[in-house]
């Protein structure tokens, strides 16, 4: 069995990748709707982006306190 500590770093060091890999999705997909707004306005069709907005530190402290209440469980 592997030490919990060891699974919480691992689970902590995925979630901060992700939060960085979520932040560039959101700077890049306003770029990409311009990018497509402007070849629907030259008629190659266009589509839609949603930006996901933010989410604060502390929903994310929630969540590993959630964490580790499962875990404790």
């Amino acid at each position: 069995m592997r030490n919990l500590e060891e699974v919480l770093k691992q689970k902590e060091a995925r979630m901060q990748q992700l939060r960085v890999e979520i932040e560039a999705l959101r700077v890049v997909a306003p770029m990409l709707g311009a990018e497509q707004a402007a070849a629907a306005g030259a008629g190659a069709g266009g589509g839609n982006v949603t930006v996901i907005p933010s989410t604060s530190r502390q929903e994310d402290k929630g969540d590993l306190s959630s964490f580790l209440n499962d875990v404790n469980s």
